[in-house]
């Protein structure tokens, strides 16, 4: 069973078409990146998908609820990297479990954990963005643009995390100029132009 299935998705904004039809299914261990040009519908789709976004018709189903990147980070910029990430850990995981774990995630992400996000280049938030999404334990993963700001060597970190995920269970879609840093791991679909005609 698909962790995430999507049949005939349109979606308009200003009267303009983005998504003209998109349907794709996801399953649990499995790598999908949608590739294209900026403007070309790619994060459109992401947020229907996430269900932030509602399609003005087509169908979404989803097994687990997702976690999504956003391509503009959505750090909350008054807290500290580390309180970034143990501010989306479950609740009922205590304080010092939720430190933890999130000190173990900026680890892997080479980030300290008191500094603010105004502090952080660009690749830096990417790295913290990233390490929250993984920190949230979640099986299905939606990534806007995971490689954006990172140098070639974290490409390839962030490649083999996404990787490890999938073979850890979970489903991973994401949206990216470039599927280059997943070619052996993932599954391509290529967006040309807008509106979206998506298939697969």
């Amino acid at each position: 069973m698909p962790l995430l299935e999507a049949a005939g998705l349109a979606k308009s904004r200003g009267g303009r078409p983005v998504v003209a039809s998109a349907s794709l299914a996801l399953k649990r261990g499995e790598i999908l990146c949608l590739t294209g040009p900026s403007g070309s519908g790619k994060t459109t789709l992401l947020e229907m998908l996430a269900g932030i976004l509602p399609p003005d018709r087509g169908t979404i189903r989803q097994a687990t609820p997702p976690a999504l990147m956003f391509q503009d980070d959505a750090l909350i910029p008054w807290l500290s990297a580390l309180a970034n990430i143990t501010y989306i850990l479950p609740r009922d995981l205590p304080p010092s479990g939720a430190a933890a774990t999130a000190a173990q995630w900026l680890e892997r992400f080479g980030l300290e954990k008191d500094l603010l996000p105004a502090a952080l280049s660009g690749g830096m938030r990417r790295r913290l963005s990233l390490a929250r999404t993984f920190a949230s334990g979640r099986e299905l993963l939606l990534l806007d643009e995971p490689f954006a700001f990172l140098d070639d060597a974290w490409q390839e970190k962030v490649a083999a995390e996404i990787t490890a995920r999938a073979s850890a269970g979970c489903a991973v879609l994401l949206a990216t100029h470039s599927a280059r840093p997943l070619a052996r791991a993932a599954r391509t679909l290529a967006i040309s132009a807008s509106p979206v005609v998506l298939s697969g």
